[in-house]
Parts: structure tokens; sequence; C-alpha cells
């Protein structure tokens, strides 16, 4: 993929925020393989109709496309059906939106049977209300003994498809729910005694959530240094004290403009945030927008009825400021965060005992242990 980004701001997006978020977008094409020629940015306090970005602007971006040889136009937005094929053909390229990329990254990194289904039903979901008007009527016999109707189109029969197959999914994925549950159970039945708190982590993506489960828990979790490295839940255990068990688990890493379907279909796997005692939220503070990405963060928390959980905030990558653990203290980050903040390199190894100790203390104060 030779991909061309579009963006947009104006009214209630800033320029600064939009360029974020196409830096955020270059990453998600890197993910897919792809490689970024440029992007434009274009100034609009409404999307059109027909073009999103209006056809002026579509036949620009046409002749960018034809000088870089791109084969491929994103946009950093949502974009309905109708937009999609108006614009490429006036592009005379492919145009994908962002969810367009979420969704091929999920579908790639998915590793377990619960990934496969979650991915598989955002996708559904998805195309499903994009159906409407695609493909052509087919000439089909009626369904009635000895009669023959005019028959039904393409994309009814595939809308009826689609929505059995949904039914399906979202049946398996309440059994796998149902026996996460059980598993839960069981855990702390056979635990009974001994004082149990389950942590889930979750920070924007490549924040290094990963890095710090193996870290604190000793197992080995996939890492590496790009988007959505990892989409399977982890849960590990760690003993602290002869009194207190911690059982981590890592989630699926956030993002700005989440698309609505993948909230809905990874309630499975973020069902471990709702079930959480503490919500660690992992922050790469070696980025200069930390603080947006926090806020993102806690959005998506809210979405999901946790935001009231107590939360402790591990300010990662630490050691991308500072040579020394000793020096990582001075570190003013913890006073711009609101509530309980240990600064910490999970690479390096920095400040993981304060951050355990955090977490107990947490516990105690806000008696959420079992």
């Amino acid at each position: 993929m030779r991909a061309v980004l579009v963006g947009v701001w104006g009214r209630d997006i800033s320029k600064e925020f939009s360029k974020e978020s196409i830096k955020e977008l270059k990453g998600l094409v890197e993910a897919v393989g792809g490689k970024t020629l440029g992007y434009i940015l274009q100034k609009r306090n409404f999307p059109d109709q027909k073009y999103y970005i209006g056809q002026g602007k579509a036949q620009e971006i046409r002749e960018i496309v034809r000088g870089t040889k791109a084969d491929t136009v994103v946009f950093d937005d949502f974009l309905t059906p109708a937009q999609i094929s108006n614009l490429e053909k006036v592009i005379n390229a492919k145009v994908l939106d962002r969810t367009d990329l979420v969704l091929e990254i999920f579908s790639r990194r998915a590793k377990t049977k619960e990934a496969k289904l979650q991915v598989e039903l955002a996708k559904l979901m998805h195309e499903l209300p994009r159906l409407h008007g695609k493909g052509k009527a087919l000439s089909r016999l009626g369904g009635g003994l000895g009669t023959r109707g005019p028959g039904e189109q393409e994309t009814e029969v595939r809308k009826r498809l689609i929505k059995k197959r949904i039914h399906r999914i979202k049946k398996e994925l309440e059994e796998i729910k149902k026996r996460r549950r059980e598993q839960r159970k069981r855990r702390e039945r056979s635990e009974k005694g001994e004082r149990i708190v389950r942590v889930a982590i979750v920070g924007y993506t490549n924040a290094g959530k990963s890095t710090l489960m193996n870290a604190l828990t000793k197992k080995d979790t996939y890492v590496a240094n790009m988007l959505f490295a990892t989409l399977d839940t982890k849960t590990s255990a760690r003993v602290i004290y002869p009194d207190f068990k911690l059982l981590f688990t890592d989630t699926v890493g956030f993002i700005r403009k989440l698309p609505p379907e993948l909230i809905e279909s990874f309630k499975a796997t973020l069902e471990e945030v709702q079930e959480a005692d503490i919500i660690l939220h992992v922050v790469d503070v070696s980025d200069e927008g930390w603080l947006d990405y926090v806020s993102t963060v806690n959005e998506v928390l809210k979405e999901l009825g946790a935001e009231e959980k107590p939360i402790i905030y591990a300010l990662n990558k630490a050691d991308k400021l500072v040579e020394t653990e000793n020096e990582m203290n001075h570190l003013p980050h913890p006073a711009f965060i609101e509530g309980d903040a240990v600064l910490i390199s999970a690479e390096k190894r920095w400040g993981l005992g304060k951050l355990l100790d955090k977490i107990v203390e947490v516990a105690k104060r806000e008696e959420v242990y079992i």
C-alpha cells in the first residue's frame, strides 16, 4: 500500500489535534505494511455529504495521487458507503477510512478463537449498513411451491446471511464469557483465604503494556514496537507479600476515534476491565501528546462504565527522558495527573517496586480485594 492520508479540522477539532491524529493514522498504515507518501489537512466546519471533503478537493487529491503514484487514499474519519464510492470515482484509487484500517490490523493480529470471533463480528457489523445500494439485483426463484417471484437482490441475501452469522458469533462469545466467569469463580474458590486483587492493564496502544506485564509477572507476552502488537487478553499472577496475590490482565490497546463496532464486539475481552478491582493505566510519557492519550483512554473507560474504579497511572518509558533511575524521580509528570501516579520504565525495570507498593496501598485504602 502506497498511501496518501487525508484529515479534516475546523469547528470542534483543532489543527494540532488533527495533525496528531494523522500521525497516528500513519502508524496504522505502517502496521499493515503500507507506506505513507504524504498527508493533506483540510479546514471544514461540516463534511460534504457526497465527497466528505468536497468535489474540488477530491479532484486535487486525484492529481496528487497521480503525481506520487499512490494506490490508496486513507481518510482519518468514518466515511459513508456513498462517500467512499463517490471519492473512488473521482480520485481513481482505492479509498479507505480509519475503521477499514483498524479492522484490517485486528484481523491480521487475532490469534485466539475469541479474538478471531470478535474481529469477524466487528467487520460484519461494519459491513452491514454499507450494503445498502451495493451490488446488482439478481433474479431468483420464489420460495413457494409452484410459484415464481421477481426474486431478491443479492444485497438482501447477503444482509440476511450476515445477520445470521452475527447472531451465531454473539452466542459463541456469550459462551466464552460464561466460561470465563466460571473459571474466575473456581479460581476464587481455590484461593479462598488469600487476599486477591484483580488488576487490568489498560493504555493507549504501544504505551508498553505488554512489556510491563512481562516485567511484573516474569511471563512472556508478545512485544513489538507497533500499534496493536497483541489483541489477546492474558492473565498472569504475581504473589506479593505473604497475604496478597495480584492477578494482572493485559488488554487490547486504545486509540483515538476507536470504531464503535470494536467497542461493541470486544466487550468479551474488555469485560476484564469491568471486572477488575484496580485499573493500571500505562502511559508513554516520552510522547509529547501523553496527556491527550490519557484523556482518550479515560473516555473509553467511561464508555465501558469503568471510570469509577480506582486507577493507578504507570507513567512509563521514563528512560527515554533521563539516563538514570535516580534522575527519573525528579521528573514533573506525576504533578499533571489527578490521582495515583508512579514513574517507571518497564523496559529498564525502573520503579516497579514502587508501582507494586502503590497497587497494594490502593487495594488496602479502597478495600477492593477479595
